[in-house]
């Protein structure tokens, strides 16, 4: 989805959340092509750290503008990929059996799949990577939060923080691991999906190839009695 600059100004100076709902900045600036589609925003983090954000990360919502996660935008793509490939082997195997297109013609248009086929593997492989070191950091990171709740809740049941701000603190470190365990969860959603689409792929070429083999085997004529046995060949002559 393109996003247009007459969409995007009337979110200037305002803050910036991501999908999860939590703050990420203050969009400060836009920078769109001549025909008004915009290509990234700057996002002002807090006063020292100002970031430029590619148009691919964001999306309207009911909410209004969103960023997503950059591991998100690379499993969606891949994805994407992995799910063309999947279908259109599966259109080419149906029309090949039907007689519906020429051999040469089936080879090639395999011989492509099967080599976009390889590229995505490499790429599933490194995005599955990624999803992997991102849960890593998200269970850290509820680690680290459960450890500050836990010495805030000890704290103030001993009396030593007052009411009101104890429960501004509390509910704000529940807010921010509730968001991780959410994201937590859709990452690992994402590694499985990549992974069942992966298969399925390869399945189909695999069952491609089986065919294909079987249908190159020539027919090995059978032996006579005799040739299989190894005896000599009987020759049976007929007088006129």
């Amino acid at each position: 989805m393109e996003l247009t600059l007459d969409v995007v100004v009337k979110y200037l100076g305002q803050p910036l959340r991501d999908i999860y709902g939590r703050n990420i900045g203050v969009v400060t600036s836009v920078y769109s092509d001549v025909d008004g589609v915009v290509n990234s925003i700057e996002v002002m983090t807090n006063e020292l750290i100002h970031e430029t954000i590619p148009a691919k990360r964001l999306d309207i919502t009911s909410d209004g503008l969103r960023l997503l996660p950059e591991w998100l935008v690379e499993a969606r793509e891949i994805e994407r990929r992995l799910d063309t490939v999947r279908k259109r082997l599966a259109a080419l195997e149906e029309l090949y059996r039907k007689g519906q297109i020429p051999h040469y013609a089936y080879e090639e248009v395999k011989e492509k799949l099967s080599s976009e086929m390889d590229r995505l593997r490499k790429r599933a492989k490194e995005a599955k990577e990624n999803l992997k070191r991102r849960m890593n950091d998200l269970e850290n990171m509820i680690i680290h939060i459960e450890k500050a709740m836990t010495h805030l809740l000890v704290s103030y049941t001993a009396g030593e923080i007052p009411e009101t701000p104890f429960r501004s603190a509390i509910d704000k470190l529940r807010f921010s691991r509730q968001t991780a365990q959410n994201e937590k969860k859709d990452v690992e959603k994402h590694i499985e999906l990549i992974e069942k689409l992966e298969l399925e792929a390869v399945k189909r070429l695999e069952i491609g190839a089986e065919k294909e083999s079987g249908a190159k085997i020539p027919a090995i004529p059978e032996k006579s009695a005799a040739e299989a046995s190894g005896g000599p060949m009987v020759v049976k002559v007929v007088n006129a």
